[in-house]
């Protein structure tokens, strides 16, 4: 211990007497060492732990019904209980469903987000509440009974100013009378990755009998030893069970248990992947900037061969000098993460700038924690050893007599040093090669992405979505004030068409779907007839632009006491009538016979790099569904700016109900960003990551290529006094220089073509091995080289002759 205390403060006076290489040594390391912990942070909060507040969130996982066609991810109160009670690697199962919700009444209800919940959710995630208590286990609500709910912290200090006598008093949600019974810890913000919820309420169970209503989001905690895969397989027994028990309801309905990350929904599924993709760059940024001290600290070490000769001598062995080094680097380490720490801390929480304005209120979860806190050092330490090892390498190689000769007369960095050097710029350019065709990737993708026609026009067109659950209102109702909305404002100064839907396009979610049975089509055995749908207005087509190919679009007769009819996209045409005219076809959907009455053309849907696929649409005045958590879509296409429009549409919903509230209203443009959310994140950071190690990869050369033309200055002296040319010169040095470039190039490209199976999932349209981006990176690699050789080279140019040959 003595000896190491002795160390440590050496390297302490060591550090001080350079304080310039200090200060470039610990600011390249806290750039490596911020952006990675950046992204650990945002990995940790979003998709490994996006359930911040609960107890042992690691055993959480969520359990998923499994259609055929894999649609299905919710599941029903019957099959809950069946899975409760068979599943003996859980030690609890929780049900949720989301929704909006107004609190309070009056001019300035809240509007807020709130969970319905079984009574043992705050049991099973292990959170309790600062005030009040969490639920009884047998405390369901159910309509015309007294209600309880737990709060968020957030709206118990935002909405009831932290008054602490808040348990007990009783609101109105939603118009219903709910007597508030606790209040959320404030680092709990529910268990829907990448939303704040608000406010949680046990579920009216009483009537979810049926095995089939499949509406509830479901979250098991294992047993402590279980497995994910062994929880999963037990699972997929019980459904199986179910099925055969139930085959009416549960026939082909399959059951998994996955973690949070690679559940279907929230938003931990749609970052995974980017964020991996950031994480690897971040580890090439990092390993860069270890290169790059790396070679800082062996040319430091060269200037010190007498001082580590003369050590030697008195007895110093070399695994005590390595030591001294490794310290050294630790140090640096240490206060480059000092740096860095805070640095990550600030920046974590940018990416809300990235998300598209949906109405739901987004949280990433990304907090400080002490996994944050022990990534950074652990990546503290793993930096030293990167950037000390090879110095401390070199070391160990020398002899006494070599370190006290060469020490001794002109301090020169030997040849083992030299290729160290000249093998840490390689692989500095290599992974700089290999960010910078990643990049390329990546924005080629958004590009492609961005302009993907979507088959419809979203320009000029304000998307509000209307949450009339708040209203207490039933789906007649709901039908009803859509109706009226839509006529008040195709009399509005500006609107040129309205209609609205129970979706939008190019969002978030999975979407809504149901089986089908095509009259006249003998499907084939354990084919998949599970479509997406949407319900939608007359004149929504005609908003859209999307072309209606054949038949009639919908009718304001087209309501509940009519004929149920529905129109079909090319895809449904082409699968299920060989792409003859579907008009006049029935199709059974839920048991109930449906009339084709138009077919119109393939769009986007749910995502822009998505196949054609078969869709139907059915009446929304036909269909009494009701809105739910995703709330009525109302689309007004207009001749001016569509953010105009906002206004409007509150005044024109406070004209037909005043009390009515909870509507969320953008240009459908900004809306439909979500579909390239996660590409737009991997592009952005990958351009600031790009930058930074193209720039580092510059800076290792040109230090390099510096060190060496000031360590050759007697040998280029003795050439230009035998005759060479300034531009032999220039030469020798700018091939050295671009030898190494070259490469680092080559490596890189071997890298990027390595990691090409891991990145083709995520890109559109884009090959992993695209000669665009491959030549695009290592283009700007040589004239960074070019430039980083050509200063040393052109100082080498003017040397003096005279003074080169009198140097020691």
């Amino acid at each position: 211990m003595r000896n190491v205390l002795e160390d440590l403060r050496y390297a302490m006076r060591v550090l001080r007497r350079t304080p310039t290489l200090t200060a470039v040594a610990v600011l390249t390391l806290a750039l490596g060492i911020t952006v990675i912990t950046t992204v650990f942070g945002w990995i940790d909060g979003m998709v490994l732990h996006p359930f911040r507040g609960a107890r042992d969130d690691g055993q959480l996982a969520v359990l998923e019904s499994v259609s055929a066609s894999g649609l299905q991810h919710q599941v029903s109160y019957a099959d809950s209980r069946d899975f409760q009670d068979s599943l003996r690697s859980i030690s609890g199962l929780l049900l949720n469903q989301k929704g909006p919700a107004l609190i309070g009444e009056g001019e300035k209800p809240y509007f807020a987000w709130y969970e319905s919940v079984s009574g043992n959710y705050f049991d099973v995630l292990g959170v309790k509440p600062v005030l009040g208590r969490a639920f009884a286990r047998d405390e369901y609500g159910d309509r015309g009974k007294a209600l309880t709910a737990v709060i968020s912290y957030l709206v118990w200090q935002n909405y009831f100013h932290a008054d602490k006598s808040v348990p007990g008093r009783t609101v109105r949600i939603n118009r219903y009378p709910v007597t508030i019974v606790g209040v959320a810890p404030p680092e709990f913000a529910g268990d829907f990755p990448g939303m704040a919820l608000d406010l949680w309420i046990p579920a009216p169970l009483t009537g979810e009998s049926e095995r089939d209503a499949r509406h509830f989001e479901a979250i098991v905690r294992l047993k402590r030893g279980v497995s994910i895969s062994e929880a999963n397989a037990e699972a997929a027994t019980v459904a199986a069970r179910l099925a055969r028990g139930f085959s009416k309801t549960n026939q082909g309905i399959g059951a998994r248990i996955v973690p949070i990350w690679k559940a279907q929904e929230g938003a931990s599924s749609i970052v995974a992947w980017p964020m991996a993709i950031l994480g690897a760059a971040c580890l090439l940024v990092l390993l860069i900037a270890c290169a790059n001290v790396a070679n800082l600290l062996l040319a430091r070490s060269t200037a010190r061969q007498t001082e580590f000769g003369i050590r030697a001598a008195l007895g110093a062995s070399p695994g005590r000098l390595s030591r001294q080094l490794i310290f050294e680097s630790l140090l640096l380490a240490a206060l480059a993460t000092l740096v860095g720490l805070p640095l990550a801390l600030w920046v974590e929480n940018v990416l809300i700038y990235f998300v598209p304005p949906t109405g739901v209120p987004v949280s990433f979860n990304v907090h400080p924690s002490a996994r944050v806190f022990l990534f950074a050092a652990l990546v503290c330490l793993a930096s030293a050893l990167i950037s000390g090892i090879p110095p401390a390498y070199q070391l160990v190689q020398r002899s006494l007599v070599d370190a006290l000769k060469q020490g001794g007369r002109t301090g020169t960095r030997s040849g083992h040093a030299q290729r160290i050097s000249g093998a840490l710029v390689v692989a500095e350019t290599g992974l700089a090669l290999a960010a910078l065709v990643t990049l390329g990737l990546f924005v080629r993708s958004l590009y492609g992405l961005e302009n993907t026609p979507a088959g419809f026009n979203h320009h000029n067109v304000t998307v509000g979505r209307l949450f009339l659950s708040t209203n207490n209102y039933t789906p007649s109702e709901e039908q009803e004030f859509s109706r009226r909305l839509r006529q008040h404002l195709l009399a509005a100064p500006g609107v040129t068409s309205a209609a609205y839907s129970d979706s939008i396009p190019l969002g978030f979610g999975l979407g809504k779907w149901n089986s089908v049975v095509v009259e006249g089509y003998a499907s084939r055995p354990g084919e998949n007839l599970d479509l997406h749908h949407a319900s939608v207005s007359p004149g929504y087509f005609e908003l859209l632009r999307i072309p209606l190919l054949a038949g009639r679009d919908f009718r304001d007769e087209d309501n509940e006491t009519a004929p149920r009819v529905m129109i079909v996209n090319e895809s449904f045409a082409r699968r299920f009538f060989d792409g003859r005219d579907p008009v006049g076809r029935r199709v059974e959907i839920y048991g109930k016979p449906f009339k084709i009455v138009g077919m119109v053309k393939d769009s986007k849907y749910y995502n822009l790099s998505e196949a054609p696929q078969p869709y139907f649409y059915m009446s929304f005045d036909q269909v009494l569904n009701g809105s739910g958590e995703n709330g009525v879509a109302l689309y007004v296409r207009t001749d001016r700016d569509a953010r105009d429009l906002v206004p409007v549409l509150r005044r024109e919903m406070a004209a037909i109900d005043l009390n009515s509230a909870g509507l969320t209203a953008m240009p459908l443009s900004d809306y439909i960003s979500a579909a390239w959310f996660g590409s737009r994140i991997a592009s952005s950071f990958l351009a600031v990551l790009g930058t930074i190690s193209m720039l580092l990869a510059g800076v290792g050369l040109y230090g390099v290529m510096a060190y060496s033309v000031s360590q050759r200055t007697r040998e280029i002296g003795i050439r230009m006094a035998l005759g060479a040319v300034p531009g032999g010169v220039l030469r020798i040095v700018m091939r050295e220089g671009l030898l190494l470039a070259l490469l680092g190039i080559a490596a890189g490209l071997a890298i990027a073509l390595a990691a090409a199976p891991q990145m083709a999932p995520l890109l559109y349209q884009v090959s992993p091995a695209d000669p665009v981006s491959i030549a695009g990176a290592a283009l700007f690699l040589i004239v960074v080289a070019v430039l980083a050789s050509l200063i040393p080279a052109l100082r080498a140019t003017r040397v003096d002759p005279i003074r080169a040959l009198r140097q020691d």
